[in-house]
């Protein structure tokens, strides 16, 4: 487990026991319009492949949205 910051976003990068390929998981804290939240990422990117919301009104409220400061797999 260590950490780095890629894109502006302090990751903790966590990899699993007895790992040998790819580069784990990442979670790091963000804010998105005004509320802190974790977002997932995976891979070389990392790219993200979620956002974790505090309440479940807010998670289904951003569902769908793609946001501009995050770097997401199909944006390449």
């Amino acid at each position: 487990m260590g950490s780095q910051r890629v894109h502006g976003i302090n990751y903790m990068n966590v990899r699993g026991w007895m790992q040998e390929a790819g580069d784990g998981d990442f979670y790091g804290l963000h804010t998105e319009n005004g509320q802190s939240v974790l977002v997932l990422a995976q891979g070389a990117g990392p790219w993200v492949s979620g956002v974790a919301w505090k309440t479940p009104q807010l998670a289904q409220q951003y569902k769908h949205k793609k946001f501009k400061d995050l770097y997401y797999q199909d944006d390449q």
